[in-house]
């Protein structure tokens, strides 16, 4: 690509990024002054790459922009870096581990961020052990973004390779966890250990990611509303903050470690 023809694509991105509905090519030739052949092919382009879809009206329609997750879970970049102020403010309220996680290859959990609280005893996790979905309370955030087909496909499998004994328990876990916008774990596979999950929406309403908070089972045990409340109200922000494309805080910052996968 020339570099007349890279400054098109990024005025086009720019353009489009302002746009709250639809497009048609004319609007696009228009509104840039571009010649109707270099319009076209950038169009093509952004189509190609899943930054665009086009409807049987012909209208344009933005998907995602340069940064943001696709459908296959790749371009993070964006989402980690949006997602790690929310998340330190999360962690510094509730005063347990924070982490945020997308759904990977294969159908793992995988951690992009894992923050630990400053205090002596606190829950760590290996990030870089798979999960499966239903195996963690952010896996089951994940999977309320499965429509009813895709999750009984999911939880068939799953029975069928001896990784789940009780389907419908997974359905019922699922439709709770929509219903409420959060998931609780009183007891995780990691033992002794609790989590509270909420999933994170895209501008398309697609669950691209969980907020998850965990701590020790007992000492969550005592706090499950209040820490449900963060967990919702960080997953909120984060959908806020993913729509304008730059962070928000909605709590007091602290001081937390921090490691990123």
């Amino acid at each position: 690509m020339s570099g007349r023809g890279a400054e098109r694509i990024l005025l086009l991105i720019e353009w489009i990024a302002t746009r709250d509905a639809p497009f048609t090519f004319t609007e696009v030739v228009e509104a840039l002054a571009l010649p109707k052949s270099s319009a076209l092919a950038s169009l093509r382009l952004l189509v190609d790459q899943g930054y665009l879809s086009q409807g049987t009206n012909r209208r344009y329609e933005l998907i995602r922009l340069p940064g943001q997750p696709d459908a296959g879970g790749a371009g993070q970049g964006t989402l980690r870096r949006i997602a790690r102020a929310i998340l330190q403010d999360m962690v510094a309220e509730a005063g347990e581990s924070g982490f945020l996680a997308v759904l990977g290859e294969g159908q793992t959990v995988r951690y992009l961020i894992k923050l630990l609280p400053s205090r002596e005893i606190r829950y760590d996790r290996d990030v870089d052990v798979p999960r499966r979905p239903h195996q963690v309370s952010a896996g089951i955030a994940l999977l309320t973004g499965f429509d009813d087909d895709a999750l009984a496909a999911y939880a068939a499998a799953e029975h069928a390779a001896g990784r789940l004994t009780d389907t419908q328990a997974l359905l019922d876990k699922v439709a709770a966890a929509r219903a409420s916008g959060a998931h609780v774990n009183p007891r995780g596979i990691v033992e002794g250990a609790a989590g509270i999950s909420a999933p994170v929406r895209d501008a398309q309403g697609r669950v691209i990611a969980a907020l998850n908070i965990a701590g020790p089972a007992d000492r969550l045990a005592e706090h499950f509303d209040h820490v449900t409340a963060i967990v919702r109200r960080g997953a909120a922000a984060l959908e806020e903050a993913i729509a304008m494309g730059q962070p928000t805080r909605p709590h007091s910052q602290d001081k937390t470690g921090e490691q990123t996968r």
